[in-house]
């Protein structure tokens, strides 16, 4: 696939109001579509509707010791070699932060971006509500093996009806759902104008998942990634906690670890916050995260997640049904709680939203990345092999 130049918005002449010319000026209707997503991405507040996720009184201080990789080279998905520039350009990175024991060791910013901007972080939002979720398993609020309905009597008529907590966390529920991105008319693509169309997705999520009444087949015999599903955990959260999810994430996650800086998530056609895509964040609050999970959940000698929490998302979900998805540059995985897990060689635990967001920990090595892009692909297969072996080169310039 031809891809268009890794433009910088600011000097590409896009813009959102009326100073800039029709074919140059972001909207409601283009502003995923690249190259009008290099600016909106960083500013997809100010498109949608959002509410905000209050900072830490006491934010967390983050140490440095920063490093040099313009000498690094690595193998691109053809075996070619490039340098660690090409590859920051070829995957449209707006920002890319190392953390190793503890430390920032690089940190590189593109696009327009500074280390103040949040950025739209997409289905990372899923990773942080099934954290949320584990938490509240562990604390005996929420109950894994309860049907969602119990929860949300509202969805008995679709096909949630006879699905579990546990099979929302971790996706092997079984409704039938269309989440190919590349192509235009997959359901993806329909639903998501709950999100963001307001003259076609009346009633928000809400309402989408109660239309959602296929199959897959029976719960509990196949992994499929697909979004509503974290957007009916999300309404499960609300109910079982009685909170709304921005205070949910404030209060357990986002203040206890001592995040910097205002968070943001957005709002769907109906004002609901979108528990599947809609959190925007700065990289160095997803670094403080970072930490806190890496640091076994104990920020200043304080629990923020109980070790069952973690600990059942580390264990990874059932390799059989990951193994028959067909995720053929995710080999060895899983999938547990809304987070991607590998079981062999360096073991991780990774978030991942479209068009290049990633969050990638290894609990063992100490080493966390976090980046954000813009690139014009959704599916974040494509860049995968490049951004393993852009880990794997890393790995080694720290070792």
């Amino acid at each position: 696939m031809k891809l268009p130049p890794p433009l910088d918005w600011p000097s590409a002449g896009i813009g959102p109001d009326e100073h800039f010319p029709p074919e140059r000026r972001v909207t409601r209707e283009n502003w995923r579509i690249y190259p009008y997503s290099r600016w909106a991405f960083q500013h997809a507040r100010e498109l949608v509707p959002s509410r905000v996720i209050r900072r830490s009184s006491n934010p967390r201080e983050l140490d440095e010791a920063l490093i040099d990789l313009g000498g690094l080279v690595l193998p691109d998905e053809t075996g070619e070699l490039i340098t660690w520039n090409e590859f920051l350009a070829r995957t449209y990175t707006d920002a890319f932060l190392v953390l190793h024991r503890g430390r920032i060791v690089y940190e590189h910013y593109a696009n327009g971006m500074t280390a103040e901007t949040p950025h739209l972080l997409f289905s990372i939002t899923k990773s942080f509500f099934g954290l949320l979720a584990e938490i509240l398993i562990a604390e005996e609020v929420l109950e894994p093996e309860a049907p969602v309905i119990r929860y949300v009597p509202e969805l008995a008529e679709s096909a949630f009806a006879s699905v579990t907590v546990r099979q929302l966390l971790d996706m092997t529920d079984g409704v039938a759902f269309d989440e190919e991105y590349a192509n235009p008319e997959a359901e993806i693509h329909q639903y998501s104008e709950s999100y963001w169309t307001p003259q076609r997705g009346f009633g928000g999520v809400f309402e989408a998942l109660k239309k959602l009444t296929a199959r897959a087949g029976p719960p509990g015999t196949l992994f499929r990634y697909r979004t509503p599903v974290a957007d009916a955990l999300g309404w499960v959260l609300l109910r079982a906690s009685g909170q709304s999810l921005s205070k949910l994430l404030g209060d357990r996650i986002w203040r206890p670890s001592g995040c910097a800086d205002n968070a943001q998530i957005l709002l769907d056609t109906a004002g609901h916050e979108i528990a599947g895509a809609g959190l925007n964040a700065t990289a160095r609050d997803l670094a403080r995260v970072a930490l806190m999970i890496l640091g076994g959940g104990i920020v200043d000698g304080h629990w923020v997640v109980p070790p069952a929490a973690l600990d059942s998302i580390a264990g990874g979900g059932d390799r059989a049904l990951f193994a028959g998805a067909g995720m053929e540059t995710r080999p060895n995985g899983s999938y547990r709680s809304q987070w991607w897990i590998q079981h062999e060689g360096f073991e991780s635990i990774q978030a991942l939203g479209v068009f290049g967001q990633r969050l990638y920990m290894e609990p063992g090595s100490g080493l966390a990345i976090i980046r954000f892009g813009s690139h014009p692909v959704g599916g974040n297969s494509f860049t995968d092999v490049i951004h393993h072996n852009a880990i794997r080169a890393l790995r080694g310039a720290l070792a």
